[in-house]
């Protein structure tokens, strides 16, 4: 269209909408009638609650004549004509109203209103002379052929009138004009009806079929729903608004509101109480509160936007991608939650809590699991487009709220026809805010499987944990189970060729992510390899890795933690107390009978003490067992236990011992002397709860816990009691040195003078091999060597014999 052509159309629309007469034509839609349903119900009650601009609006051209009319037969007879002598006359007939108007005695055409006005008597001692003022105006101008217009002025004038403007008498005589005009243009076009395809009223009855409500909840809803709108405003609105008292919580119906509802639609108060309260669908629901408010999602749905989706808010969860026999197949409580689920008789609620570290796979598992039993798992959403509840936050939480908990009742209804798990993921603001009897009336009622998933359960009550029938934690995730959980997931995603043994492994302990960060790796660099970027596998799923456990806060892990230090490792060369192979002879028996032990068999634990200056070779001492054992290693350094609340750091001595245990990998606690020290000189609580936690760990554990220390004569006393096997770690013997230069420097000759240093360590040997290693070969000469060790000496005295270990 040409610009010129363009605002001609747009004049043209303007014009043609600028003619469009107040009222509407035709067929009124539901909403419509309901709102002059209420009205009539409201004038027959209280007239004086009419709202005279909105009645006089919502009537069509005659019905509003009809008005002016009315209007002008209960004031007209106060204006009279001037008296010409001071004798008393009659009040004039109502028939000689117009005589000012058509006896030329009185007035002429020509002359100006004002003139006309003074030829006559406005009787203001029952009313306001400006009313009397516009009739007359209006009777005036009405010859001139002004009808419509001055009919709508007159119209304002009528909106305007009050109690305070004319007597009571007939002030209640033109509400009486008003509301019986509204009245039957109100019943006539009720009669009408709406027109057969009425969306609104399509709306409104999937909305009743839905929410399963009877005839009178929903018509307390629809009320309720269109309350607020302008057409519905009453002149006492401050009455019903003004007494509420707002609250969170179930719906606290006060009398106002009660009258309000009562009044609107008919119903008796304690009829209109009832279907609030107790165990009404309304209330169960949640579908409003004590302000008349419905939820945010029926309001738009009703108004018109979307389509019946966004009522239930709960969905088909994505399938899973990893098979339950894989990601939980060999844990005890993933298998009886299997059974519970698919044994259940939909006789009676069954509600099972995931709970623990957050990406450990808990929604993956519920996905698994649904799949292995062969039912559809429906999802309660957690986002909610559609959740405009209020300004405040807390409105907005409580809306949500109630907005999952009514999902998930009609995902229970879903279940009725066909079977299914319910999910509710995130469900901390369910569980921590919902109302206690309510939340307890929810739990009873349900009779389709739930699965509830949350992260924490700090601020959750004892009262609401007992209602679970089964619940389980979720720990994070050792090295072999991350490992194994990534071969799924690259199988999952026909990846299982994209990186080698080794590059996996490295992935797994440097970035200790959970299956949904490895998922999202796998997922981009195979969809980078298969678009032709030039890129490579290993260091793309690395670097995205590395962002997500930075986004996250995932602490990252080194190959150092399972690796060896040194080029080569042997117990010979070491200054240890007592017989070494007496030692590995305990630790390999042991370790038989650990294999055997499993849930139901007693504590039985293998506590090993090392102790010794700094590194004398402790920590690569522990490596060599578990290398040797073929098990796992965790390790835990004070820094990694030690925490700044109180609490926290007994939390983390038992998440330790959990996980190894769980894992049956070997517990290493570095720096012993940090949470072990001698509670005979504590001053603080903490510094010995963090003693009697780890003690109360090693009586009840199935494994081997070593712990190390530098400075065993600071231990407690009752915990070096604990310990079966105590290993003392000294500085190398003569020969104990020319080893450890053998396996370090084997190109250079180990002179005598290195042989007779005191106090040297396998560290030292260490620490100097890292200085030189990248050195030419003719710069790692015997005496560059010799010189660094002694600096490792004078840096010992320097320190008071504290030193990095290796």
């Amino acid at each position: 269209m040409q610009k010129n052509q363009y605002f001609k159309k747009v004049f043209q629309d303007l014009k043609k909408s600028g003619k469009m007469k107040s009222g509407k034509s035709g067929k009124l839609d539901y909403s419509d009638l309901k709102i002059l349903e209420y009205w009539v119900r409201i004038v027959r009650s209280n007239p004086e609650s009419v709202n005279k601009v909105v009645a006089i609006r919502l009537m069509d051209e005659s019905s509003r004549m009809a008005v002016v009319n009315g209007f002008i037969d209960v004031l007209g007879v106060y204006i009279k004509p001037k008296r010409v002598s001071r004798k008393k006359k009659a009040l004039p007939r109502e028939a000689d109203l117009d005589l000012p108007f058509d006896d030329d005695d009185f007035f002429e055409e020509e002359r100006s209103f004002e003139s006309d006005l003074d030829k006559l008597d406005l009787d203001t001692e029952y009313c306001d002379g400006r009313f009397l003022r516009q009739i007359c105006r209006y009777r005036k101008e009405v010859k001139f052929g002004c009808q419509t217009q001055v009919a709508e002025n007159l119209l304002k004038v009528i909106s305007d009138v009050d109690a305070s403007s004319m007597a009571p008498f007939l002030y209640r005589r033109v509400l009486n004009v008003i509301c019986e005009n509204f009245e039957a243009y109100a019943m006539k076009r009720i009669a009408g009806g709406i027109s057969d395809d009425d969306r609104i009223y399509k709306r409104v009855q999937k909305v009743k079929e839905t929410f399963r409500l009877n005839d009178d909840e929903l018509e307390m809803l629809v009320y309720m729903w269109l309350h607020n709108r302008s057409e519905l405003e009453l002149d006492d609105e401050g009455e019903f608004f003004g007494r509420r008292r707002r609250h969170f919580g179930p719906p606290n119906v006060s009398q106002a509101m009660l009258y309000e509802l009562s009044r609107a639609t008919g119903f008796d108060k304690d009829y209109v109480s009832k279907l609030l309260s107790g165990d009404s669908a309304l209330r169960r629901l949640n579908l409003c509160n004590e302000d008349m408010e419905i939820p945010s999602e029926v309001q738009s749905y009703l108004n018109g936007y979307g389509d019946s989706t966004g009522l239930k808010a709960f969905r088909l969860a994505e399938p899973g991608t990893i098979p339950f026999s894989e990601l939980q197949g060999g844990n005890p409580d993933a298998r009886l939650v299997l059974d519970l689920i698919k044994n259940h008789d939909r006789k009676h609620p069954l509600n099972i809590l995931f709970y623990g570290v957050e990406g450990s796979g808990k929604t993956e598992l519920a996905k698994a699991i649904a799949k292995e039993v062969g039912l559809p798992l429906w999802e309660v959403s957690i986002d909610a487009d559609n959740m405009e509840v209020g300004r405040r936050m807390e409105s907005r939480a409580q809306g949500l709220m109630y907005y999952r908990v009514r999902s998930a009742i009609l995902a229970d209804w879903q279940c009725e026809q066909q079977p299914g798990i319910i999910m509710i993921d995130e469900a901390d603001l369910v569980l921590n805010g919902f109302e206690k009897g309510s939340l307890n009336h929810f739990f009873e009622s349900v009779r389709t499987p739930i699965i509830w998933i949350t992260n924490s359960l700090r601020f959750t009550e004892g009262s609401t944990r007992r209602r679970f029938d089964f619940s389980m934690s979720f720990k994070g995730l050792a090295k072999d189970e991350r490992l194994n959980m990534f071969e799924s997931v690259l199988r999952a995603q026909d990846a299982q060729s994209m990186l080698t043994p080794e590059e996996k492994l490295k992935l797994v302990v440097e970035y200790p992510a959970m299956a949904g960060g490895f998922t999202l790796a796998v997922q981009h660099t195979r969809d980078l390899l298969a678009s032709g970027a030039a890129t490579q596998a290993y260091p793309t799923m690395a670097r995205i890795l590395k962002a997500h456990t930075q986004l996250l806060g995932i602490q990252t892990g080194t190959l150092r933690d399972v690796e060896c230090h040194a080029p080569s490792y042997s117990l010979s060369g070491l200054n240890m107390e007592g017989s070494v192979d007496e030692v590995m002879e305990v630790v390999t028996n042991y370790d038989a009978v650990w294999k055997s032990l499993d849930e139901s068999s007693a504590p039985n634990s293998l506590n090993i003490l090392l102790y010794g200056p700094p590194g004398t070779g402790k920590t690569e001492f522990v490596r060599h067992l578990a290398r040797t054992l073929g098990r796992n290693l965790v390790i835990r350094k004070a820094s990694d236990l030690l925490g700044m609340f109180v609490g926290q750091t007994e939390a983390q001595i038992a998440a330790a011992f959990e996980e190894a245990e769980r894992t049956k990998s070997i517990l290493f606690f570095d720096e012993a002397d940090s949470f072990l020290r001698d509670r005979s000189g504590a001053f603080q609580g903490h510094e010995v709860s963090k003693v009697n936690e780890i003690l109360t760990r090693m009586e009840n554990f199935k494994g081997i816990f070593i712990a190390a220390t530098n400075f065993n004569d600071s231990l407690d006393s009752a915990s070096r009691r604990r310990f079966a096997l105590k290993l003392g770690f000294g500085y190398l013997k003569p020969e104990g040195v020319r080893h450890l230069w053998n396996v370090f420097f084997p190109s250079v000759q180990c002179p005598d003078s290195v042989v007779e240093l005191p106090m040297l360590t396998p560290g030292d040997f260490n620490a100097v091999n890292g200085r030189l290693r990248y050195l030419p070969e003719s710069s790692r000469s015997a005496g560059r060597i010799e010189a660094e060790l002694r600096k490792e000496l004078q840096a010992k005295d320097a320190h008071a014999g504290r030193t990095m270990g290796f």
